[in-house]
């Protein structure tokens, strides 16, 4: 079957899942409800209520409380925002890498549509893909915007931030640089202005979360030993106890590893490599995972599947397999069932896996 047919069967598959999480998305739902009570809160963000988002969500969020119709309409509008986001995520691996990318990633985002059309983490992906292909086909100016944007959306684009210098030179980077400064500096103003440094202590701690995720690294095997301490806890299940400083400590430590990913794979043109190494070395240093977070991956598998690195490709397939399957078996995994735990710990090690392959594929020379 030639690529574009099978792109028109994956995208069909994706147009049932848009519609199934639409006529869902007016039902009582944790996340959703969440990004409701955000929106429509009174007063000063991050100074009068917490918001575990950054600045670019909270807008959005803001704009689509006022919506008419109240929680209804919002729901059905950040389900029609993420079907917007998949078809830029589409869109952009086409225009960056053809249309056998985009079959790659539209199929294997399939088993975890329910996430993808029920959360937020698209609207991320999408800037973050759009900015990589913009890198590819010199385009410096949709480059810096896309990367701001997104990380107005979730931190973790700004991992990528080395494609705005590597490789290029000159008057391409200067205003690649330009353009991200312009639209970071603005929103940077408007969180400022808001909450000060509040702002950013509430995103990056998840709204000062004190235990470890039961889907992280180190949270999936402290809850094979530990079923006692498990708790809902700013929106997320966790277990164990750890300090705001050890949060931050984390993130900071998994930063230059990041960056050097990011900025070794631009200058070998490994984008995919140092994108998945990037962000499995933040995920398995970071004290909250939830299962969405793997939609991160999806574009850089499509482009290592591309680029001849299929074993990169064929491991972020099996991590977001594995992620459907934990989510499908959550009850399990609160009841302290074995075999559902043991399920995260498998996703968890094939990510180790991923990391390692992509960190090898960054070390070797340039051919």
């Amino acid at each position: 079957m030639r690529a574009s047919h099978l792109l028109i069967a994956v995208l069909a598959v994706h147009a049932v899942a848009f519609a199934i999480s639409a006529a869902e998305s007016s039902v009582p739902a944790g996340d959703f409800d969440r990004y409701y009570e955000i929106g429509s809160s009174a007063g000063r963000p991050y100074v009068d209520y917490q918001v575990e988002h950054p600045i670019g969500t909270l807008i959005v969020f803001k704009a689509l409380a006022r919506l008419p119709g109240g929680r209804a309409s919002f729901g059905l509008g950040v389900v029609c925002l993420d079907l917007i986001a998949d078809a830029i995520i589409i869109g952009s691996l086409i225009w960056g890498w053809g249309i056998v990318a985009a079959v790659y990633c539209g199929a294997v985002l399939i088993p975890v549509l329910g996430l993808f059309f029920n959360r937020i983490d698209a609207w991320s992906t999408a800037a973050a893909i759009l900015a990589a292909a913009a890198w590819r086909r010199d385009r410096p100016i949709t480059l810096g915007c896309a990367l701001a944007i997104g990380t107005a959306f979730k931190l973790w684009p700004v991992l990528l931030a080395t494609l705005l210098i590597a490789p290029w030179r000159g008057r391409r980077s200067i205003a690649a640089m330009t353009a991200f400064a312009t639209v970071a500096a603005i929103l940077a103003g408007v969180v400022i202005g808001m909450a000060g440094a509040n702002g950013m202590t509430q995103v990056v701690t998840f709204r000062g979360a004190t235990g470890w995720q039961i889907e992280s690294l180190a949270g999936s095997l402290l809850h094979l030993w530990d079923t006692h301490t498990v708790r809902l806890e700013s929106g997320a299940w966790r277990v164990g106890t750890m300090s705001h400083a050890a949060s931050v400590a984390m993130f900071l430590a998994a930063a230059p590893v990041c960056a050097w990913s990011s900025w070794r794979g631009a200058r070998l043109n490994r984008v995919a490599a140092g994108w998945l190494a990037a962000v499995t070395a933040l995920l398995l240093l970071s004290a909250l995972f939830s299962a969405q977070y793997v939609i991160w991956l999806a574009p850089a598998g499509a482009i290592a599947w591309v680029s001849g690195d299929r074993w990169l490709a064929v491991l972020t397939a099996i991590a977001i397999l594995l992620t459907q399957i934990l989510w499908m078996s959550y009850g399990g995994i609160m009841a302290g069932d074995l075999p559902a735990m043991l399920v995260i710990v498998a996703r968890n090690a094939v990510l180790i896996v991923l990391a390692v392959c992509a960190f090898a594929r960054l070390r070797a020379p340039a051919s």
